[in-house]
């Protein structure tokens, strides 16, 4: 029995260190796409094999803050990225985000787009940098205030919720 309990909590920490990471919502910076004490799983390792894309939801470490935050990639490498009059341009192009809740945007702005993602930008990311924003462009503090994250920092992608 001690045998097969070592076995199990050595197997729950090497999946824990290498392939899945445990996640708490802290606050509300992804709502109402998370919710502040959402508990969830990401994927670490498809960090590691596969691309981040645009609109992938990631875990990053913030220097700044100490902690680690889940956030969107807007912004991908070498890309010029910029907001304007609410709307996303990326290398000068309109890149519509859908999954941004319209209805909450208009309930917490009465204008829409326009006062929720304030203009910023333009700026160039690096051949190493991601852009990453939360949901709730209101009250997030991303790479708006921080500046861009370099892949080193995305720990992992994917949210799986497990309990709300």
């Amino acid at each position: 029995m001690i045998r097969f309990s070592f076995g199990l909590v050595f197997i729950l920490l090497v999946i824990m260190i290498f392939l899945v990471r445990p996640v708490y919502v802290h606050g509300d910076s992804m709502y109402p796409t998370l919710s502040d004490g959402e508990i969830g799983f990401t994927n670490m390792i498809d960090v590691k094999l596969n691309d981040i894309e645009r609109f992938d939801i990631v875990s990053v470490y913030s220097e700044d803050e100490d902690k680690i935050l889940t956030k969107r990639v807007i912004g991908l490498p070498n890309e010029t990225l910029e907001y304007r009059e609410g709307e996303l341009y990326i290398d000068g192009e309109v890149v519509d985000e859908s999954f941004l809740d319209e209805q909450y945007i208009k309930k917490q702005t009465n204008d829409g787009r326009l006062l929720f993602t304030s203009d910023y930008g333009p700026i160039t990311l690096d051949e190493d940098e991601y852009f990453l924003c939360g949901d709730n462009r209101l009250i997030s503090k991303d790479s708006r205030i921080s500046g861009p994250y370099k892949k080193e920092d995305i720990i992992s992608k994917h949210f799986y919720s497990v309990l709300k």
